[in-house]
């Protein structure tokens, strides 16, 4: 045998002998992985509990008691399946803005703590505008108003995968855009309470 041949021999027993020191005799190569599927603590970890179903009558009076004394908000009857609150924001941003003023945020901040201990709720935003200039423009607004509030709402502890936005712009009036009076009250956002999926 030749020098030249020798590592052509020597290195398949090298790996071998490599590989066998890299082994731990009886584990089997799965055992790493078993814990997790055996364990009862392991196996459940990654199973999230379901929020509690809402008790819609409940929330309801809770959030009619918090927003008693903030003007305008409205509190809706809803169903068995949902509610809605009415937010008034003609003086909640400034014309063409997406800054919340302090009106909106005392608002905001009578129900913030109500929604946020209600894991069970999702919540949608839905900003509203009047019919006063370009209806593309109103569209953006009021999207970018109700995102507006889902990033306030987060910021009072609501967490933020139960909070979505949309926005209608001048679609949805309540009433005629006729009058100042009546702009006012179609320049609005509206909160959308459905049990959380």
């Amino acid at each position: 045998m030749n020098l030249r041949s020798r590592p052509s021999f020597f290195a398949p027993l090298a790996a071998a002998a490599l590989m066998s020191a890299c082994a731990t005799p009886g584990t089997p190569e799965t055992s790493a992985a078993s814990p997790a599927t055996d364990d009862p603590i392991h196996r459940h970890a990654l199973v999230r509990q379901a929020a509690p179903a809402p008790e819609w009558a409940r929330l309801r009076m809770t959030l009619n008691e918090a927003t008693r004394n903030t003007p305008g908000v409205t509190v809706g009857a809803g169903d068995a399946q949902s509610l809605k609150i009415e937010i008034p924001v003609a003086d909640g941003f400034a014309s063409g803005s997406t800054v919340i003023r302090p009106s909106l945020a005392a608002a905001l901040d009578t129900i913030a703590p109500a929604l946020a201990s209600e894991a069970g709720v999702a919540i949608k935003v839905v900003g509203h505008t009047d019919s006063q200039g370009s209806e593309m423009v109103n569209l953006r607004l009021s999207i970018d108003r109700a995102e507006a509030v889902v990033a306030y709402l987060a910021g009072r502890g609501i967490a933020f995968e139960r909070l979505t936005a949309d926005g209608r712009g001048e679609a949805d009036p309540l009433t005629s855009n006729a009058t100042e009076e009546g702009r006012a009250r179609n320049r609005r956002v509206e909160l959308l309470l459905r049990a959380a999926r």
